[in-house]
């Protein structure tokens, strides 16, 4: 249940911050990544730091509707902090995501590159999981993960944190 609440709730912010427009092109914009406190991933808070800005581009169709965003993170680096203990680590956060609405209500999902989720994207295990590849998932309209696949690396940084 918690990997569908977090895949689900990632999909309808994105899709949410596109304001109403016209079919004449994507609306584009760029954002600075604020810090974040993670907790109830490992056994400690996770201070989450990203150097870099997002830039997000989403469709709308006629009717002002999105239907496809692309988020880009150009030269990006996520430097996570165990706030306990002060051990941190950097890595790349550079890659995309791209989010597809469809007429049946579903919506696909696709990671590539580099980058966290937690937790993890495809069984919703805790951890601070770190993608290098690319991830894709189709939900239904309620919600619910119909597939999900992983090509690449997926690795839980918390352990590197503990130590």
């Amino acid at each position: 249940m918690p990997r569908k609440a977090f895949v689900l709730s990632m999909v309808l912010a994105l899709l949410a911050v596109a304001p109403s427009a016209s079919a004449r092109g994507p609306i584009r914009e760029e954002n600075e990544q604020g810090d974040v406190v993670l907790r109830g991933q490992c056994g400690f808070p996770v201070l989450g730091h990203i150097d870099g800005i997002e830039i997000i581009k989403t469709f709308v169709d006629a009717a002002g509707d999105p239907f496809k965003q692309i988020v880009t993170f150009p030269g990006n680096r996520i430097t996570i902090t165990n706030l306990r203990s002060g051990v941190s680590t950097t890595v790349m956060g550079t890659g995309s995501s791209q989010l597809r609405a469809h007429p049946d209500g579903s919506v696909s999902a696709r990671a590539m590159g580099h980058g966290l989720f937690f937790p993890n994207p495809l069984t919703g295990e805790r951890g601070l999981w770190y993608l290098s590849g690319q991830g894709a998932s189709t939900l239904d309209e309620n919600g619910e993960t119909i597939d999900a696949v992983l090509h690449g690396r997926l690795v839980d940084l918390c352990p590197r944190l503990a130590s």
